[in-house]
């Protein structure tokens, strides 16, 4: 079963810890709870602090200036050392996000504390994801800097191919992309639904919320288009297990093309096991297609 861990920080932090911490939990399998998604307007607030907090597995306490001068930091850090006051088991992960002193309660007993103060290096995130039981199959930066790159370039319109070794954790890198742009939809090339061409053209139409019923072929390819015609921006859509699209036929590729390339209607995410440029011959009408390339690796 996943870790619940609740993470204890000041909202003088919070893009760092909303934006790369809490996305690294997620993707390493664990549970994540946070003040900005579980309490609810109109009760009071120490008492969702605690009933949250007491649900937890592992506190992970966010560590800066402003965080030791909040008394509901505080209040939060006192109650998560309370259950480990020796930090003998584990359950307390305090992370130094910025130059502070650390409090005597830490300080005392000692623990191996991560510093994230420049969180470019893998060590410290290694420390706090392993004792919140999350693995992301390669280091958090290696991570954090495929998924930036990826939204970066869909957010300039930009098609990408994202590469992905078999043991990283990929999905919630998508996962995450699509929580970041609400207008990228996702559609898995593995889902039996979307084996002929017609299937996986109505399930495009479907995820951008067309419903029109889609025509056999050759008139698919032809919705396809006047669908995305009829939108008043491109659209952008993650292709995924895209190492299972040569089972298609040269007009879905062609059209594909024209889509990307021409009239600019589409964005795509290709997410593939094998680069793009080495999934189709080299006369193939989408071997001239213009992709990014973001590579993600497990660790070497």
């Amino acid at each position: 079963m996943p870790k619940y861990v609740f993470v204890s920080y000041s909202h003088q932090q919070g893009e760092w810890v909303w934006d790369r911490l809490v996305p690294c939990l997620r993707a390493g399998g664990v549970e994540v709870l946070i003040d900005r998604e579980r309490f609810a307007a109109g009760r009071a607030l120490v008492g969702q602090m605690d009933a949250t907090q007491d649900a937890a597995d592992v506190h992970v306490l966010v560590l800066s200036p402003e965080y030791l001068a909040s008394d509901f930091c505080v209040h939060e850090m006192e109650r998560a050392i309370a259950t480990d006051p020796g930090f003998e088991h584990g359950t307390v992960v305090p992370v130094r996000r910025c130059d502070c002193p650390l409090p005597d309660a830490i300080r005392g007993p000692n623990p191996f504390y991560a510093d994230l103060r420049d969180d470019g290096a893998a060590g410290p995130w290694d420390l706090v994801l392993r004792a919140c039981g999350a693995e992301l199959g390669t280091g958090a930066p290696a991570w954090l800097r495929a998924r930036d790159e990826v939204r970066r370039l869909l957010q300039r319109g930009q098609s990408v191919n994202l590469v992905t070794g078999p043991d990283v954790a990929w999905r919630p890198l998508v996962a995450d992309l699509l929580r970041k742009l609400s207008d990228l939809v996702t559609v898995d090339l593995e889902k039996p639904a979307v084996y002929p061409r017609r299937g996986l053209v109505a399930e495009i139409l479907s995820v951008l919320g067309a419903t029109a019923p889609v025509p056999d072929e050759p008139g698919d390819l032809a919705a396809l288009e006047r669908a995305l015609d009829a939108r008043s921006r491109a659209s952008r859509v993650a292709l995924i297990h895209f190492d299972s699209a040569s089972r298609y036929d040269v007009d879905f590729f062609r059209a594909l093309r024209y889509l990307v390339m021409d009239s600019r209607r589409l964005t795509l995410l290709v997410q593939s096991r094998r680069p793009f440029a080495a999934l189709l011959p080299n006369d193939h009408p989408l071997s001239e297609l213009v992709l990014g390339t973001v590579e993600l690796h497990g660790r070497p």
